[in-house]
């Protein structure tokens, strides 16, 4: 006697089907695990791009990646966060590139000035960000004798006198600023280069007072051992040497307005 509608074929043959099934999804399952953790898919080398100042390899290796570790593991936002902790690092990336190889691309701040701390000289980027701390400083960039208050490496001062003089010195021309020097004197800063001091006034528009002192060396008309007066930035004047007191200076060029005076 047979049941209308009922066909017990087709159920036999699912019944018997699905055990496979399962065994070779176990089957694959466990063969990509093998093959994602083999040392095909391991880290075989570590190529890092950009970094001259930052011991980038030094910090990747202290968050324990090195040769050997299994690609599918590595972190790579604890390799970018390690690295963006050395000052020098502006910006990182890190990338896998499949099978066993881990690209560390860097972006390095640029240094632009010394400042003279208290007990110290700072190294400052453009950004404004301390990048280095030493007993003295070098001819690199320019140098600001200021006696500022000590940052440690990796500060960013949020003082717009700061902000003010690193951004000049990031304007300045290489080949002017290592051989520039920025002094204070009294409340006004002054600028020594070779030929000439220039009197920069209070710590403003100083961006500005650095691209107009570039403008006015290219004149070689410019008397050697005159004194450039910037205070105006609109109105820059030169006093020739041997003028007492610049009560009367000669003035080289205008703008429009009188900008922003100083001191």
């Amino acid at each position: 006697m047979s049941v209308i509608g009922h066909d017990p074929g087709p159920v036999k043959v699912r019944r018997r089907v699905w055990p496979w099934l399962a065994a070779g999804g176990v089957v694959l399952a466990g063969a990509i695990a093998w093959v994602l953790h083999s040392p095909w898919l391991s880290v075989d080398g570590i190529e890092i791009l950009g970094a001259e100042r930052a011991d980038v390899a030094a910090l990747v290796a202290g968050t324990g990646v090195g040769p050997g570790a299994i690609m599918i593991w590595v972190d790579t936002g604890e390799i970018e966060r390690a690295v963006l902790a050395d000052p020098w690092v502006r910006d990182v990336r890190v990338e896998r590139v499949f099978p066993d190889r881990l690209v560390v691309e860097v972006l390095e701040r640029r240094p632009v000035v010394w400042i003279e701390g208290t007990a110290s000289w700072m190294l400052v980027a453009g950004d404004g960000t301390v990048v280095r701390v030493a007993d003295q400083p070098d001819r690199s960039v320019l140098r600001a004798y200021l006696v500022a208050p000590d940052r440690p490496a990796g500060d960013l001062p949020e003082e717009a006198a700061w902000s003010e003089i690193v951004g000049m010195a990031d304007v300045l021309d290489a080949s002017l600023a290592t051989q520039a020097e920025l002094l204070l004197e009294g409340s006004e800063l002054w600028l020594e280069i070779p030929g000439h001091r220039v009197r920069l006034g209070a710590p403003v528009d100083l961006g500005d007072k650095a691209l107009v002192l570039q403008e006015l060396l290219e004149d070689t008309s410019l008397p050697f051992g005159a004194v450039i007066d910037l205070v105006a930035p609109r109105r820059p004047a030169v006093i020739p040497p041997g003028t007492e007191g610049g009560s009367d200076p000669e003035v080289e060029g205008e703008g429009e307005g009188e900008g922003s005076a100083g001191g």
